[in-house]
């Protein structure tokens, strides 16, 4: 690992390291907190924090004795959300997932009731779900839908709801009561499970990506053939797509 040295000027280097410490507490630290969790001597942390106000990143808020983020910082947040590309971010994440189950991957975001897929790594298998990037789904009966929908909020799912869901296969959940019970359902376990509920043979889990204020902005799949996609595979896949879209929330800057 690269020395401080190598990296940039020690005092740089330790004031980002204050700063990142700031970031984590928002209703502040003190003087005595912010030395001993960063291993530095008071008058150090004292010139930090002073050089970091004078930027506008950091204040001293008198009444309480604490130092806190600033609004200086947003200019340089907003300067890199509005960069940030979802299907890039994810891409990776979605890419090991792949290549940690072996069936078909998917990435998607909402478009009104729809879920649109956005990107995909296939299956290692010969026989596999057919997809296409640019293709759409319900949101309440596919696994990246059902992701996205749990986390919408209320208003969503009732639109959902109005708008008279139609039944895709013997084991789409339709009615009113039961799409609510379903979303409550995959918020406890937290992640979706399509249960041959779109496309006859399919079956499929999928989980929410968040972005840097929690709000979901997609999901990621794991889908294939009901004789591969078991019960017991279900069982492993679920965990699997969940702690991927944690990663792809993460790097969205999510705090998880």
């Amino acid at each position: 690992m690269a020395s401080a040295e190598k990296v940039g000027p020690k005092a740089l280097v330790k004031g980002v390291q204050v700063l990142k410490l700031l970031a984590d507490h928002p209703p502040g630290l003190n003087l005595a907190t912010l030395a001993e969790s960063t291993d530095m001597p008071k008058p150090t942390v004292h010139r930090l924090v002073a050089a970091l106000a004078e930027a506008g990143l950091v204040r001293f808020d008198a009444p309480a004795g604490r130092y806190r983020i600033a609004h200086g910082v947003l200019p340089l947040a907003s300067a890199f959300l509005e960069g940030v590309d979802i299907r890039e971010v994810c891409l990776p994440v979605l890419r090991e997932l792949a290549a940690e189950c072996g069936e078909t991957c998917h990435l998607g975001v909402r478009d009104g009731l729809q879920i649109v897929y956005i990107d995909k790594c296939e299956a290692r298998w010969p026989v596999r779900m057919y997809s296409r990037i640019g293709t759409t789904n319900a949101l309440y009966c596919t696994g990246l839908g059902k992701a996205v929908l749990a986390w919408s909020g209320d208003a969503v799912l009732e639109e959902v709801v109005a708008s008279g869901p139609e039944r895709k296969t013997a084991a789409t959940i339709i009615g009113a009561d039961e799409l609510r019970a379903e979303m409550r359902r995959v918020r406890e376990r937290g992640w979706a499970v399509d249960d041959v509920e779109n496309e006859l043979g399919i079956r499929c889990v999928g989980a929410p990506v968040f972005d840097w204020e929690m709000q979901v902005v997609g999901a990621m799949s794991i889908a294939g053939p009901e004789i591969r996609m078991t019960d017991d595979a279900l069982d492993r896949f679920g965990p699997m797509v969940r702690d991927a879209g944690r990663r792809a929330s993460e790097e969205l800057g999510a705090r998880m």
